[in-house]
């Protein structure tokens, strides 16, 4: 970010960069998709690129449509034409105020810089009813194999687009990914912010360091959240946002990544957890879609069912189970993470809080009562959850409409560990498990051998994983 006085003039002319990049987007037939415009142009403007997004929504220069594409109203179409300019540079004036210091710079509006090559990125498409059909054995067939591409739905637009029909709120894995961030930069003096590591719909990971101490730990920001919301709603999204972390910080369990601290009073919100390696996601792809070893699944789905249940037992549920949410330790030990993020961009028309969906990733995991976003979701719909999760790391596949049982599709599998998943994973609550004592109380009988120990035996490594 340049080091000169932050003016009005300097910022009306990033604003009418912006204008201008959009209206020879359209001319030149690019993609003028939110995630596509943020990604290109956030580098070439002096503020975050959120700010100049939410003034030019609030005074109505820019809309979105239900496919998240930008475009110019007649106002914006009006001032890149040169009208307006004086009423355009005084809502500057009033919108940034706080940041703008006093007198004029040799910045001019009238003469943007020009819009760098147009590199476009993952796409942020709407999803007007995503919920999948019923299928056999009670499992609904999995989203079609998008590769994560993130689904968003904007709020109603002026212009008379009609508001989506509700819908399920998954959170997914990586979109866009950003320019990784300056090694070393401080986060109010606490915590240093290193290479990234990862990247979201709703925010990026790094590596970090607590300052204090000189312990590595994992910050993620989650500054992007904010670009699906008005700014009049940012104090919604804080206050569960909070809530949320708070509620994880909470439950001290060995298979649940601990978050440690939390800072959302700054322009960046961010949390900070333990540092863990690689995700459950990375070690099923590496499987090639064979799934992992049969032991070692059977290892890690116990340990994620104990974290459940810890967290079920402090009356906290989780319900976005999939495997970017698994992560693990030094010692390979498989941790639950971002319980609740769902809950943050929840819908409320209460309180002006519009529809979002983030990704398809979830939508396979994702129970029934989830998708019609019933109130009475509870713990068995992570029952749900991590039974598909059981059924993909055994066989590398998602169940659908019609499949087979673990043990038929990999003959290594129990076949012991049919009945139990079949019951996880049931559409109809009263067919399901009810909660995590009653799936270890089958499993438990299932291998009566002890070859997974006891009920409230908790399997764990204490050796440095390879």
């Amino acid at each position: 970010m340049p080091e000169s006085a932050m003016t009005r003039d300097k910022v009306s002319g990033d604003a009418l960069f912006i204008l201008k990049s959009l209206k020879e987007n359209q001319r030149l037939g690019r993609s003028n998709k939110l995630a596509d415009v943020k990604t290109t142009l956030e580098n070439s403007v002096s503020l975050e690129f959120d700010s100049y997004f939410f003034f030019l929504r609030k005074f109505h220069y820019i809309a979105m449509d239900r496919e998240a594409q930008l475009k110019l109203t007649d106002q914006g179409e009006r001032v890149v034409e040169g009208d307006y300019l004086d009423k355009f540079t005084g809502e500057i004036g009033d919108f940034f105020g706080d940041q703008l210091s006093e007198g004029p710079d040799d910045s001019t509006m009238l003469q943007p810089p020009q819009p760098p090559p147009f590199s476009p990125t993952t796409d942020i498409v709407l999803e007007s009813n995503p919920m999948p059909a019923s299928n056999r054995g009670g499992r609904r067939p999995p989203p079609p194999p998008s590769d994560d591409i993130p689904h968003v739905t904007a709020p109603e637009l002026r212009g008379g687009f009609p508001p989506p029909p509700p819908a399920p709120l998954p959170l997914t894995a990586a979109v866009a990914v950003a320019p990784p961030a300056p090694k070393g930069q401080d986060l109010d003096l606490r915590y240093q912010k290193n290479e990234q590591v990862g990247s979201g719909p709703l925010g990026t990971v790094f590596k970090g360091k607590h300052n204090a101490l000189g312990l590595d730990v994992c910050v993620k920001e989650l500054k992007d959240i904010f670009g699906y919301f008005s700014f009049l709603q940012r104090g919604e999204v804080i206050k569960r946002l909070k809530k949320e972390l708070c509620a994880q910080a909470q439950v001290k369990h060995p298979a649940v990544v601990q978050v440690v601290d939390q800072n959302t009073d700054v322009a960046r919100p961010y949390y900070v957890m333990e540092l863990c390696k690689g995700s459950l996601r990375e070690k099923l792809d590496a499987s090639g879609q064979k799934g992992i070893n049969v032991p070692l699944a059977i290892r890690y789905f116990l340990q994620l069912a104990y974290a459940l249940r810890a967290a079920h037992q402090q009356g906290l549920t989780h319900h976005n189970i999939k495997p970017e949410n698994v992560l693990f330790d030094a010692w390979g030990n498989a941790k639950l993470g971002d319980f609740g993020l769902s809950r943050v961009i929840e819908v409320d028309q209460s309180k002006g809080m519009p529809q979002v969906f983030v990704g398809t990733g979830g939508m396979g995991y994702m129970s029934p009562e989830l998708i019609a976003r019933s109130k009475d979701a509870g713990p068995s719909s992570d029952v749900y959850g991590l039974g598909i999760l059981l059924y993909e790391m055994l066989t590398g596949q998602i169940p659908g409409r019609r499949s087979p049982l673990p043990s038929e599709i990999n003959s290594e599998v129990p076949a012991k560990m049919d009945p139990i998943f079949d019951k996880m994973t049931q559409d109809r609550k009263d067919s399901r498990y009810p909660d995590f004592e009653s799936v270890f109380d089958d499993f438990y009988t299932a291998f009566g051998d002890k070859t997974y120990l006891a009920k409230g035996d908790l399997l764990m490594w204490s050796e440095l994983a390879g």
